[in-house]
């Protein structure tokens, strides 16, 4: 194919400009494209009137915020190792930081060491973080 005087020039140039920018946007890590934002998240736990309240805080990296405009806890409770307890909880977000509180009741066996560990997902149902928390009777 031949091609003549300026225009082809140019034609050739846009063709060139092109391909560089699709080449170069293949390579350009994931994270580049969506800020770069991590997210952690902690688990506490208190004991009162026999049940357990989990508190849950996630933080975004520094400088960035929590997807929305909701996130979902998935909340699993275990005595001494064996799974007693899911429950899953919805709240929205509003910021950096937020936090959720699951009210887990305590098992009429009562005594010996409990854990408890948070999926935190996003509105779209992808994983976020994960964390956990102990708590001994």
């Amino acid at each position: 194919m031949r091609v003549k005087g300026s225009r082809g020039s140019l034609l050739l140039l846009a063709l060139f400009v092109s391909l560089s920018i699709v080449a170069l946007s293949s390579v350009t890590p994931v994270y580049a494209r969506g800020g770069g934002s991590s997210y952690s998240c902690a688990v506490t736990v208190t004991a009162a009137s026999g049940n357990f309240y989990v508190k849950t805080t996630v933080n975004a990296a520094s400088g960035s915020t929590l997807p929305g405009p909701s996130e979902t806890n998935n909340l699993n409770s275990y005595q001494n190792g064996v799974l007693y307890n899911s429950q899953s909880v919805k709240y929205t977000v509003s910021s950096g930081t937020t936090t959720s509180t699951v009210t887990v009741p305590v098992p009429s066996n009562g005594a010996g060491t409990y854990s408890f560990q948070s999926a935190i997902l996003n509105s779209k149902g992808s994983q976020l973080t994960s964390c956990s928390g102990t708590y001994s009777l």
